[in-house]
């Protein structure tokens, strides 16, 4: 077990420090490769965009401070169902929506994310105590049951983490190809990522990212939820049996077949996901937990991993009823919701059941009206803005379990503005940070997408939700990195790994987020105002505590 070393020191007066892109190290003959530098921390400013006539006022308190994690997607990397070969292919025509299915940080991804987790448990590092860790999915890559188990290891810190899962070790992995098309740090013939984007020989990387270590677990209560990489194979095709046979075998494809078919790869995937899988292929080790998981393995795996709460969310009759949506009451004031978004029919991008969404109204119904009013946050896989997903299952045998028909934005939207108590929507899947007002007759709620800590930026989001006068409800945001060092130079063990991790990432061109992942100033160290009922806002100023801040009430804004 490495024992953590001390975080890195916060300026006074800042929230977080920041992470920034930096000077060129080193040129390549396409792009030059960029490090990192810390940055100050950035001011939090006020977004009134729901409530344009209204200013915070000091008295108010806190009831909730959460900490947002998405988008782990913990992978096998010898998995025969990977399809990292397909980025080699990169600008061909209808290939968009099947990348990116190889990212050259990603044998350090297991590093970063136990380097958030780390942080979390450091109250300084963290920007204040946490009540709760909220997670929202594509927590595993392909929805295998090996990557199941490493996520829950990891969060609960029940097992130690082995980065090579018993399958061949990292040297099996396509980062220890010498002089192709994945970035491999040790010395010697120089690959595409070297060459053209000037990644870094680091010698010894590889062994030392596959030394199993003991993860911390969070020390906090955490919720749980599905994602498309949660459900489907690679997020994108419900498996089959011949995929099946495929991920259980021996052969690992590393190359596509001579011939794919026309238009977008995708729509073919999604009926058969073996449908690039014919060209050249490599032994592998098989492994017994190369297999699919499905709804009801997925929630008895919660159920089962032991921590804070019981099932983290989940509860017996989601395992009894193959369903991934829930309700959370133990905050005082607040109902936090989780919902399912993933279309089992395939495609990455969401929706919402019909029998979902009556069952989300009811739930709305319960603490909505005089002496019921609860503040109310969802948390699902896909926010909003990527709630464009309808298609049904190709197989008609699978359409009722499907919950059909399946409810796009518009439909969820006005529903939602159904309820003024309604405050937030936090997601992830599109790996980006965005803060969007979404107004409505009661006066709108927000919805907030957090980055990937696969990818750029590899940042969490600290929540805090509370009052700030009668009749408006904040929520205060604050990016937040790891406590692994902007230099890798200055870190050792785990913090070291973590540090190239990010700044590999920061590198990577083609990324689902993007090099601007990061969003803007607005999207996020931000104070969030909603206008809510007078009634509610008294509840929860009751049942608070202080504001250690611009809300407090000796602090005048």
């Amino acid at each position: 077990m490495e024992p953590p070393v001390e975080p890195p020191p916060y300026a006074p007066g800042t929230t977080t420090r920041t992470i920034r892109r930096a000077a060129t190290a080193r040129t390549g003959t396409v792009a030059p490769y960029r490090v990192l530098a810390d940055g100050p921390g950035e001011p939090h400013t006020v977004r009134t965009d729901l409530v344009p006539e209204r200013a915070p006022e000091p008295g108010g308190s806190v009831v909730l401070r959460a900490v947002h994690l998405t988008d782990l997607q913990i992978a096998d990397l010898t998995s025969p169902a990977r399809v990292e070969f397909l980025q080699e292919l990169e600008g061909t025509p209808g290939l968009r929506l099947m990348l990116p299915a190889y990212r050259p940080q990603e044998f350090l991804a297991l590093h970063g994310a136990e380097a958030m987790i780390r942080t979390l448990r450091d109250p300084v590092a963290a920007g204040g105590p946490i009540d709760l860790v909220l997670t929202t999915g594509d927590n595993t890559d392909s929805a295998q049951a090996n990557e199941l188990r490493t996520w829950l290891d990891l969060l609960t810190g029940a097992a130690p983490i082995d980065p090579a899962r018993g399958a061949g070790g990292l040297d099996a992995t396509p980062s220890a190809v010498r002089g192709g098309a994945y970035w491999n740090p040790e010395p010697g013939p120089a690959d595409v990522w070297k060459r053209e984007r000037g990644f870094p020989d680091v010698p010894g990387l590889l062994a030392e990212a596959a030394r199993p270590f003991r993860p911390a677990g969070l020390a906090v209560p955490w919720l749980a939820c599905f994602g498309n990489h949660d459900t489907l194979v690679q997020g994108r095709a419900p498996t089959t049996p011949a995929l099946e046979r495929l991920v259980r075998g021996a052969a690992k494809p590393v190359a596509s077949p001579l011939g794919l078919p026309g238009g977008d790869l995708i729509d073919a995937y999604r009926l058969d996901p073996t449908v690039v899988s014919g060209g050249a292929s490599r032994p592998v080790r098989p492994d017994p937990g190369r297999r699919h998981v499905g709804v009801a393995e997925y929630v008895r795996a919660h159920l089962e991993a032991g921590g804070d709460p019981a099932g983290h969310g989940f509860t017996a009759a989601n395992a009894a009823d193959g369903t991934g949506y829930y309700v959370y009451d133990a905050v005082p004031g607040v109902r936090l919701i989780c919902l399912d978004t993933t279309n089992p029919g395939g495609y990455a991008d969401g929706s919402l059941g019909a029998r979902q969404a009556a069952w989300l109204t009811d739930r709305l119904a319960e603490v909505h009206g005089p002496g019921a009013d609860r503040a109310v946050v969802l948390f699902s896989h896909h926010g909003l803005s990527t709630l464009t997903n309808g298609v049904p299952p190709a197989d008609p045998a699978e359409r009722t379990a499907a919950d059909l028909p399946r409810l796009l934005a518009p439909d969820v939207e006005r529903l939602l503005h159904r309820f003024p108590n309604v405050v937030a929507w936090v997601s992830g899947h599109t790996h980006v940070n965005r803060v969007t007002p979404r107004p409505g007759p009661g006066g709108g709620f927000w919805e907030i997408s957090t980055s990937s800590l696969a990818e750029w930026p590899v940042q969490g989001r600290r929540l805090e939700l509370g009052t700030a006068g009668p009749g408006i409800v904040v929520l205060r945001s604050t990016s937040l990195d790891s406590a692994a060092p902007a230099d890798p130079a200055d870190g050792h063990g785990l913090w070291r790994l973590a540090a190239l991790h990010r700044e590999a990432a920061a590198n990577e061109p083609g990324s689902v987020g993007g090099p601007a992942a990061h969003g803007t100033p607005a999207d996020r160290n931000v104070d969030l105002l909603v206008g809510v009922p007078v009634a509610l806002t008294d509840a929860l100023t009751g049942a608070g505590r202080p504001w250690n801040g611009p809300y407090g009430a000796t602090t005048a804004r």
